[in-house]
């Protein structure tokens, strides 16, 4: 009676780790696929980039550099608005 009892208890785990073993297959399939799908698209950025004319190891740096032309050109644009002739206006 204990052999058979110690028999199902060894296919019970034998079965869960082929279960595991399946889960674990399918993720790494998982991973990879999205890995592939990641690859691509940071290709894509790249190629966009150079398009741009920029390295991928100088896209930080051309970020940082456009948010400040960009920065400068809203602040310069700010000064030309006649804030105070709209002032007036809105308060008629």
């Amino acid at each position: 009676m204990a052999g058979a009892k110690e028999q199902i208890q060894y296919e019970k785990q034998i079965n869960y780790l082929k279960d595991a073993l399946r889960r674990s297959r399918d993720l790494r399939e998982r991973a990879l696929s999205q890995k592939e799908l990641l690859e691509q698209q940071r290709e894509k950025l790249y190629q966009k980039a150079a398009e741009h004319g920029v390295k991928p190891e100088e896209l930080a740096a051309k970020i940082s550099s456009l948010k400040e032309e960009m920065d400068n050109l809203l602040k310069e644009t700010g000064k030309l608005i006649p804030w105070d002739l709209l002032e007036k206006e809105r308060s008629r």
